[in-house]
C-alpha cells in the first residue's frame, strides 16, 4: 500500500482549505481513505473544525509552524 501526501500553501483567503475540502471529499466519494493534518500560527484552527464538520479525519498541530518543531 503507498501513501500519498499532498501539502499546499498559500495566503489567507487564497483557497486552501477550500481545495483540501473538496479534494478529500471527493477521493474519500471515489473510495480512498482520506485524512488532513491542519497547521496555523493560532490555537484554534478554522480548518480543523471545517474538516471535522465535513466528516474527515483531522490531526493539527497548532501554535505555530511544523516544519519548526
Amino acid at each position: 500500500m503507498s501513501i500519498r501526501l499532498i501539502i499546499t500553501g498559500g495566503f489567507l483567503g487564497a483557497g486552501k482549505t477550500t481545495l483540501l475540502l473538496t479534494a478529500a471529499r471527493r477521493l474519500a466519494e471515489r473510495g480512498y481513505r482520506v485524512g488532513l493534518i491542519t497547521n496555523d500560527q493560532g490555537a484554534d484552527l478554522v480548518d480543523t473544525a471545517l474538516g471535522t464538520g465535513a466528516e474527515i479525519p483531522v490531526t493539527e498541530v497548532a501554535g505555530g509552524c511544523f516544519c519548526c518543531r
